[in-house]
C-alpha cells in the first residue's frame, strides 16, 4: 500500500511547547503570590512579636541608665527573648526567603528580617551576656580581682561592638521604600538602640583597654592633674595639685602628691609647640604654655599637655608615668554620685551636692591668704579627695550604672582627659572621647572655639557664667559661609562687703598687679577658627576692637582681652568665613566652667 506524504498530517505540537512553560510560569506566579501571602499573614505576626520586644529592651536600657541592672525584671527579658525568637523562625521561612525578591514589596519583609535579626542579636549577645554579670566580690581584702575585672570588662566591650553592629545595619535600610507600618515599626527598634549607641562608641574602646591600665601586664603609674576651673585655663583650669597613683596587683595606691610648689617653671615650654603655636602663646611677651604645671592645660590640647606634665614629673619625681588623667572637681561630684560621699581625714564628709563649692570657693575662705602655707593646705584638700575616691574605688563600693553615667556626662562636658604614651592606648581613649586634642573638622561639623584663660592669678572664675550663641549665614555657591559666634560672660559677684572681707584675699589674686580694683575679672580669651577659616572681626560690646591674629598648628586663632566688672556682663562676638566644605553644624568647643557653659547652637543646615 502506498501512502502519499500529504496524507500524513503532523502532529501539532506548537501549542503544548507555549502551554507547559506557561503553566510552569503561571505555577510559579502562583506560588510567589501564595508564599507572599503567607508571609504577609506571617509578617504581622511578626511584627507583633517585635513591637512586644520593643518596651521590654526600653525598660532594659532605661534600668540600666537609671537605677542598675538590680532594677530589671528578669521575666521581662526572658519575655523579649521568646518573642525574639519567635520573629526569627518566621523570617526564616522559604516563603517568607520568596516573597523578599518580589519587585516593590519585597524591600518590606527584608528590612523586617533584618530588624528582627538585630533585635535577636541585641537581645541575645548583648543584653542577656551583660545581665548576666556579676559584679560581686570584685574586690576581696582591699584588692581589686584585676583577672576577673578584664573578663568581664571583655564581654562587655564584645557585647557593645555587637550593639554598634546591628545599629549600623538599621542605618542602611532605606526607610523610602518601605510601607508605613513597617518604617514605623523600625524606628520604634531604632529608638533604644540609637540611644545606647553614643554610649557603646565610647565605652568598648575604654573597656577593651581597662585590663592594660589596671596593670594586668605589669605595674602602672597613673598621674592625676586636678584642673581648678576657679583659675580658668584653656582646657579647664590651672593644675594646681596632682597625684601619683601606683597600681599593682589588684592594689591602688596614691604614693605622691604634689603642689604646684613642688614643680620648676621654665622660660621655654618643656615640650616644643608648633612655630606657629609657640609664637602665639608668647604674644604676652613670655611663654604661657607648657612651661610649668599650672600652664600645662593653658592651651586646648590634651596630648601636648599631658606629655608636658609627664615632662615635668620626670624632672620632679623622676617618675615617667604610664598614663595622664586630668579631672575636675565637677567630674568628681559626677562620681561621687556613683560612690556616694566620702569622708576627709578632718571628719569633713564631701559628696556630690557640695565637693564643688567646697573646692574651689570653701576651701580658700577656710585658708585664706597669699602665703605657701595656704597653698599647701588647698592643695591637701584636693589631693585627700583622691585618696578617700581611690579608696572606695578599690574596696568596689560603688554603683556602676551611676558610674557609667557620670563618667559619660564628665566626657560630654570635656571635663575628664586621659593621653597614654602607649599609641594603642591613645587611640582607645581618643574613641572613647576623652583624647582632648585640638578641634578638627569632621565630615558632618566643623568646630570653633573659644578658650579662657585667667590674667590675674585669682579664684574668680567661680563666680563665671558663661552664655553662647552660634549662628551661621547664608550658603555661597563656593561652600563658604560666615558663622558668628557670641559669648556673654558675666561676673556674679555682686556683694561688696564679701569683696572687702579677709577671706576673699586669695580668691582676688594679684589685681593690684594688673592695676584693677579688687573683684574685677581679667581673661585671655582664645577664639579658634576651623583650618581654613579667616576670622573677620572681633567685637566687644557690639564695637570693633582689635586683636592679635595667630595660628595653632594651622588654625587660624584671634587672641584678645577682656575685663569685667562685679555684677557686669561683656559680650563678645567673633565673625569667620568657613570654607573648605558645606558648613551645615558648627560645634561650640570652650572651656568647661565651673558652671556648665549655656550653648544656643542654631546653625541651619544649608
Amino acid at each position: 500500500m502506498t501512502v502519499s506524504r500529504s496524507s500524513i498530517r503532523p502532529r501539532r505540537l506548537s501549542r503544548p511547547r507555549v502551554l507547559i512553560p506557561g503553566v510552569f510560569v503561571l505555577s510559579i506566579l502562583l506560588g510567589i503570590v501564595g508564599a507572599t501571602v503567607s508571609a504577609a499573614v506571617e509578617a504581622m505576626s511578626v511584627r507583633d512579636d517585635l513591637a512586644s520586644v520593643l518596651p521590654e529592651i526600653e525598660a532594659i536600657r532605661a534600668g540600666v541608665d537609671g537605677v542598675g541592672t538590680d532594677a530589671i525584671d528578669p521575666d521581662g527579658v526572658q519575655r523579649a527573648g521568646d518573642a525574639v525568637e519567635r520573629a526569627l523562625a518566621s523570617t526564616q521561612r522559604p516563603d517568607w526567603w520568596l516573597a523578599e525578591r518580589v519587585p516593590v514589596s519585597g524591600a518590606n519583609f527584608e528590612a523586617v528580617r533584618t530588624a528582627v535579626e538585630a533585635a535577636h542579636v541585641v537581645v541575645d549577645e548583648v543584653v542577656e551576656p551583660v545581665l548576666g554579670l556579676s559584679l560581686d566580690g570584685l574586690a576581696v581584702d582591699g584588692r581589686l580581682d584585676a583577672a576577673r575585672v578584664g573578663s568581664i570588662a571583655r564581654t562587655s566591650a564584645r557585647a557593645l561592638e555587637r550593639l554598634e553592629e546591628q545599629v549600623a545595619r538599621l542605618d542602611r535600610l532605606d526607610h523610602s521604600v518601605l510601607l508605613p507600618q513597617v518604617a514605623s515599626a523600625l524606628v520604634g527598634l531604632d529608638g533604644p538602640l540609637r540611644e545606647a549607641s553614643p554610649l557603646a562608641t565610647r565605652l568598648a574602646p575604654v573597656l577593651r583597654a581597662l585590663p592594660g591600665f589596671l596593670g594586668e601586664d605589669g605595674p602602672r603609674d597613673v598621674v592625676v592633674l586636678f584642673q581648678n576651673s576657679a583659675e580658668s585655663r584653656a582646657l579647664g583650669g590651672i593644675a594646681g595639685a596632682s597625684v601619683l597613683v601606683h597600681i599593682e596587683d589588684g592594689v591602688l595606691s596614691v604614693t605622691r602628691t604634689l603642689g604646684g610648689a613642688d614643680f620648676v617653671s621654665h622660660a621655654d615650654p618643656v615640650v616644643p609647640l608648633p612655630a606657629d603655636a609657640d609664637a602665639l602663646y608668647r604674644t604676652e611677651g613670655y611663654a604661657t604654655a607648657g612651661t610649668s604645671i599650672h600652664e600645662v592645660t593653658a592651651r586646648p590640647d590634651f596630648p601636648y599637655g599631658a606629655q608636658a606634665a609627664s615632662r615635668l614629673w620626670q624632672e620632679s619625681q623622676g617618675v615617667t608615668p604610664d598614663l595622664v588623667l586630668a579631672v575636675d572637681p565637677v567630674a568628681l561630684s559626677h562620681l561621687l554620685r556613683a560612690t556616694g560621699p566620702v569622708v576627709l581625714a578632718d571628719g569633713t564628709e564631701l559628696s556630690s551636692d557640695t565637693v564643688v563649692d567646697e573646692l574651689l570657693n570653701g576651701v580658700y575662705r577656710d585658708h585664706p591668704g597669699l602665703s605657701d602655707e595656704a597653698n599647701r593646705a588647698q592643695d591637701a584638700t584636693f589631693t585627700a579627695v583622691v585618696q578617700a575616691l581611690t579608696s572606695q574605688l578599690q574596696a568596689g563600693s560603688m554603683s556602676v550604672p551611676r558610674a557609667i553615667g557620670g563618667w559619660v556626662q564628665a566626657v560630654d562636658e570635656r571635663r575628664l582627659l586621659a593621653w597614654s604614651p602607649d599609641r594603642v592606648e591613645e587611640r582607645a581613649l581618643v574613641l572613647a572621647g576623652v583624647g582632648g586634642g585640638l578641634p578638627e573638622r569632621s565630615s558632618r561639623s566643623v568646630p570653633f572655639g573659644l578658650y579662657l584663660s585667667d590674667a590675674v592669678g585669682s579664684k574668680l572664675e567661680y563666680y563665671l557664667r558663661q552664655q553662647v550663641r552660634v549662628r551661621a549665614g547664608s550658603c555661597d555657591v563656593d561652600g563658604t559661609r560666615t558663622v558668628m559666634v557670641a559669648s556673654e560672660l558675666s561676673n556674679t559677684i555682686d556683694t561688696e562687703s564679701e569683696l572687702d572681707t579677709e577671706a576673699f584675699d586669695y580668691i582676688a589674686g594679684f589685681h593690684e598687679r594688673e592695676g584693677l580694683p579688687r573683684g574685677w575679672m581679667r581673661l585671655r580669651v582664645m577664639a579658634y577658627a576651623p583650618d581654613g577659616a579667616d576670622i573677620r572681626s572681633v567685637r566687644v560690646d557690639g564695637t570693633e576692637v582689635p586683636y592679635t591674629a595667630g595660628s595653632d598648628d594651622g588654625r587660624p586663632v584671634a587672641y584678645m582681652v577682656v575685663t569685667i566688672a562685679p555684677g557686669a556682663t561683656v559680650t563678645l562676638d567673633v565673625d569667620a568665613d568657613v570654607s573648605g566644605a558645606t558648613v551645615d553644624a558648627v560645634r561650640f568647643l570652650g572651656t568647661p566652667g565651673v558652671r556648665p557653659v549655656e550653648v544656643d547652637n542654631v546653625v541651619e543646615l544649608c
